[in-house]
């Protein structure tokens, strides 16, 4: 079996950490593009290439994994972390396209990171299902995620599938949006958000890190290229995500966020606490793709028991 050669950048994060754990499992090499190659270094025991600028990058990869982005939830919007959001994104998939391009690059698959906040945010009433074929949204997150796509296409031609991974809200152990709720919840601080009503559409991480090697698996339609919703099939509601992690973690969630402390404490960024988006994996549901966490509560019960 010959080794594959996998160019990953985010390696650092929630989602690339896992999937550079569940390659290193399959015997793939990994590169790891980082402003932190010697944490990589350390993280890995040097099993893991590490580089901190696309010039030091030498030879031909197989596959091009591209999730790197600042978090859109770290931080206040201010107009400085817009544009450190948009570059950590944006620029840095442009110079990574210029890269491909200029190195000769031949990439079995690529696959470049995006969000489910393309489509747009909405309040629950006013949410419709939306699958690989909706048009964009016209708030900040969309226009980010319409911009960071568009810096990928360069890429298109320069690999034998070429996909746009438009990602929900990766639900884990010890990491991502649990990772921020998992203490006021256990002690019972946790509560609804808003009116409770607004979509959350979501996908467990070992789902996440499937989906992506179903996607590079050679048993995948070599014809498959574009967008692909990377959900679970059904979202819940904020409403129905805190009653079943509290229920799950067996605590009360008596603490909501009323709308209107969420917008002073967060300012415009609090739209992505007051609306949702209703996002169905299309694509990955007509390749066969089948779900081990395919409810909330199959999925939150499953994360309690490992954290």
């Amino acid at each position: 079996m010959i080794q594959q050669r996998i160019l990953i950048t985010g390696g650092t994060g929630f989602i690339g950490q896992a999937l550079i754990n569940r390659w290193l499992a399959q015997s793939a090499a990994v590169t790891v593009l980082s402003r932190r190659p010697a944490w990589v270094q350390r993280r890995w025991g040097g099993v893991v290439k590490a580089v901190s600028g696309l010039e030091q990058l030498s030879g031909e990869f197989d596959v091009l994994v591209n999730l790197a982005g600042e978090g859109i939830a770290d931080k206040r919007w201010s107009r400085a972390r817009k544009q450190a959001l948009r570059d950590s994104r944006i620029a840095l998939t442009r110079d990574l396209a210029a890269w491909a391009s200029r190195s000769g690059q031949r990439f079995r698959v690529v696959l470049s990171g995006s969000a489910i906040g393309y489509y747009g945010g909405y309040s629950g009433g006013e949410d419709t299902p939306h699958s690989e074929q909706e048009a964009p949204g016209s708030d900040f997150a969309a226009q980010l995620c319409v911009d960071w796509e568009a810096a990928a296409e360069p890429l298109r031609p320069l690999a034998e599938r070429f996909l746009i991974l438009r990602t929900g809200v990766v639900l884990g152990v010890h990491g991502g949006m649990l990772k921020r709720l998992w203490l006021p919840f256990s002690l019972g601080l946790g509560g609804v958000i808003g009116n409770g009503q607004q979509n959350l559409s979501w996908i467990h991480l070992q789902d996440y890190c499937r989906a992506v090697d179903f996607l590079l698996s050679n048993s995948a339609d070599k014809t498959l290229s574009g967008v692909v919703n990377m959900t679970a099939p059904v979202p819940v509601t904020n409403g129905g995500f805190t009653q079943t992690l509290a229920r799950q973690l067996q605590r009360p969630a008596l603490f909501p966020m009323p709308e209107y402390v969420a917008k002073l404490l967060f300012g415009e960024m609090s739209e992505l606490l007051l609306k949702g988006q209703d996002v169905r994996p299309q694509r990955l549901r007509e390749l066969g793709f089948n779900y081990d966490f395919a409810d909330i509560d199959t999925a939150l019960k499953d994360i309690v028991r490992h954290w």
